[in-house]
């Protein structure tokens, strides 16, 4: 959980974390309450410069690494499932949509569980459309813009291939590994998608 988010992160985190607890003692029963649950873990994962920015850019940076712990929390949900732990997810939306056990059970991608996706993913979408002006072109923001594409990238591969969801150990083909990385390092130096 916590190596994961920190390789999303532009910026060290605090090492002692690394083997901190990220899961919920029961499952969110909403979006609130993912967030809250969330919210109470920001300072852990704040850069070390946070203090000396605006306030408005402080939101920013927390609003950027809530998306990530979103992201992280998805990514983890197969893993959590099997090892008994509370899913990271809002339980609503996902009754809602009608995901249920049996998606987790056999993997299965259907109607119900795209619509999820594309509703969770742009959900984080949005709230990294929110942190975007921390990735100012040039050096200032180059930590934050890829913070945001590494995200980004990662949604983009799962909204291609929603399957992708239900694996525990994601691997990619070199082919598409460099291509990632590219679009990445692309991203980050000229500031552009």
């Amino acid at each position: 959980m916590i190596p994961r988010v920190a390789s999303l992160l532009g910026w060290p985190v605090d090492a002692r974390l690394r083997n901190a607890p990220l899961a919920p003692a029961s499952m969110p029963e909403n979006m609130g309450e993912l967030v809250t649950f969330y919210r109470e873990r920001l300072a852990a994962f704040r850069p070390p410069w946070f203090k000396r920015l605006s306030p408005a850019d402080q939101s920013r940076v927390d609003g950027l690494i809530t998306a990530v712990l979103l992201v992280d929390g998805w990514l983890d949900a197969a893993t959590d499932r099997q090892t008994g732990h509370a899913l990271r997810l809002p339980a609503d939306e996902l009754a809602q949509l009608g995901v249920t056990e049996a998606h987790w059970n056999a993997k299965r991608v259907d109607f119900a569980f795209r619509r999820f996706n594309e509703r969770f993913a742009g959900r984080i979408r949005g709230v990294l459309q929110g942190a975007a002006p921390l990735g100012r072109p040039w050096l200032r923001g180059w930590r934050y813009r890829l913070t945001i594409v590494r995200v980004e990238q990662i949604l983009r591969e799962r909204q291609v291939d929603p399957s992708l969801w239900f694996e525990t150990e994601a691997s990619r083909s070199p082919v598409a590994q460099a291509t990632a990385s590219a679009r990445i390092a692309w991203r980050v130096l000229t500031g552009r998608g």
